[in-house]
């Protein structure tokens, strides 16, 4: 039962390797692999605190069914919140398992934990039971654990060659980088050998960050010419890469998230917005800017183009341009252009 399992601080940036090590705590909580156990999340960075939370954390669940409450972004809480956790913990339903996560950037190798939480018994009581998990995500240090538990796990075979080859075109983000390796594992075939050639199929990264990127597609040409430059210079230089559709899903994918972060922000629901606090205000201007036609625009840019290569009408490269172009003269105040 939880009650006899504490609680658990997971410290690390990466949210991918965050909901793993959440999977594994959940499925160590049922007494057999048939039970089901519950996961709820709540955000530390939401204002004001959720005040369901406490509920959960210390209400018993009538079916008995084993819950793994989660609380992301915890680095954010203020240190009165901490007060009444180190309290309320120990009042903890037995039913549930608290999770806490620190999910800043580690500066300096260390991890990111406000100076004052180690005073408190609910930290204090994590590190000598060992209900301390950490991870700076995913570095040139940790890639090649994270890529030889992926092999092993699928069955493949791959050599040295093999794995620096995919140690220097993986993204440094978990997500990312199980994605690209799901292309690998379909390439590796019945034969399940893994060649340094296939790591051609991994799509680009890390030239640009994609808010930059569609913040350089916002700027003036005439205030800001070299933003909008480092833009064409990515879709140009993407052209001479091998892999198919490189950067273009990529790229759509993040905009249709952003759409819907811009939807959200528009229509009063901020609370529900997720995104890296430092890039909030830059969107909720680019948001309110374009209203609901501009945003819906977007969207309808972005499933047009996704459509059109998926189909076999357009292809990949003439799409990225096209696309840009639309996206580009949309966020810089005229009405991009339907395509042909």
């Amino acid at each position: 039962m939880a009650s006899k399992s504490g609680h658990r601080f997971l410290i690390c940036p990466d949210a991918e390797l965050l909901r793993r090590q959440v999977a594994k705590l959940a499925s160590g909580l049922g007494a057999n692999s048939a039970d089901k156990v519950a996961r709820k999340v709540f955000w530390g960075d939401d204002e004001p605190f959720p005040q369901g939370y406490w509920g959960e954390l210390t209400t018993q669940n009538l079916f008995s069914t084993p819950t793994v409450l989660v609380l992301r972004r915890a680095e954010s809480l203020k240190a009165e919140v901490w007060d009444r956790l180190d309290v309320a913990v120990r009042q903890t339903a037995t039913t549930v398992l608290p999770v806490f996560c620190l999910e800043g950037r580690w500066k300096d190798g260390k991890p990111p934990v406000p100076v004052f939480l180690p005073k408190r018994k609910i930290w204090q009581a994590a590190e000598a039971n060992a209900w301390l998990w950490q991870s700076a995500g995913l570095t040139q240090a940790t890639l090649p654990k994270f890529v030889e538990l992926w092999a092993k796990d699928k069955g493949l075979e791959l050599d040295a060659q093999a794995m620096q080859a995919l140690l220097s075109a993986l993204p440094h983000d978990a997500l990312a980088a199980g994605l690209e390796l799901d292309k690998i594992e379909l390439a590796a075939g019945d034969e399940k050998r893994v060649t340094a050639q296939m790591s051609e199929l991994i799509a680009p990264h890390g030239d640009m960050d994609f808010f930059d990127f569609i913040k350089g597609l916002a700027a003036s040409p005439a205030k800001d010419p070299e933003a909008l430059r480092a833009v064409w210079s990515r879709v140009l230089d993407d052209h001479l890469r091998p892999g198919g559709d490189k950067i273009l899903f990529q790229l759509l994918g993040y905009v249709a998230w952003q759409a819907r972060q811009m939807w959200m922000l528009n229509e009063g629901e901020e609370h529900k917005v997720r995104m890296n606090p430092r890039d909030k205000p830059a969107l909720t201007l680019m948001a309110r800017r374009l209203g609901r036609a501009g945003v819906a625009r977007i969207i309808e840019l972005t499933l047009d183009a996704n459509l059109g290569v998926i189909s076999g009408a357009r292809r990949p490269d003439d799409t990225l341009e096209s696309y840009v172009a639309q996206l580009s003269a949309l966020l810089q105040g005229g009405q991009a252009t339907r395509p042909a």
